[in-house]
């Protein structure tokens, strides 16, 4: 059984704009360190496609219900992977985002979308959550759902604050 993760970044910008910023190295690096990471790394890798891979690691402090701390112990190490490919004719994008947190049974993956709005442009998310755990997988991915829903909300309003 999985959580479903369906969230979207509302931009008031074309979508070849937004996607410029959301494949800014500086922007990733901002959105990890807004969301509460440590330790950072960010790489953009373009693809042939005219698309690009965006993996960004970071350490976050484990602020974890105590079922969930002693599964993966004081500090997560995330490592989240976005990956968009060609742009159509109007702008719009596919692509996939999965997160990683080493030494815990969960994974977070699903498509990615980029889409042009009356009023400029959406990046859509729709993932799910998964952990491999008997007895508190559901606990678990519940609160990564919440935790990821605050990562996204902060980065929503990091990207209208870069944007302004």
């Amino acid at each position: 059984m999985a959580t479903t993760l369906s969230s979207n970044l509302t931009l008031p910008v074309s979508p070849a704009a937004a996607y410029e910023m959301v494949t800014d190295p500086a922007y990733l690096e901002a959105v990890a360190i807004a969301t509460g990471g440590n330790n950072v790394e960010v790489s953009v890798t373009p693809t042939d496609d005219g698309g690009a891979v965006m993996v960004s690691r970071r350490s976050l402090p484990a602020d974890l219900p105590s079922y969930a701390k002693a599964v993966v112990g004081d500090t997560l190490r995330l490592t989240e992977t976005r990956s968009f490919g060609a742009a159509a004719a109007d702008g719009s994008r596919d692509g996939r985002v999965s997160v990683t947190i080493e030494g815990a049974p969960i994974t977070i993956e699903g498509p990615l979308e980029l889409r042009p709005t009356a009023d400029g442009s959406i990046v859509l998310i729709s993932a799910d959550i998964k952990a491999a755990i008997p007895f508190v997988g559901g606990k678990l991915e519940q609160f990564a759902l919440e935790q990821m829903q605050r990562f996204l909300r902060r980065e929503q309003t990091l990207a209208l604050e870069r944007l302004a």
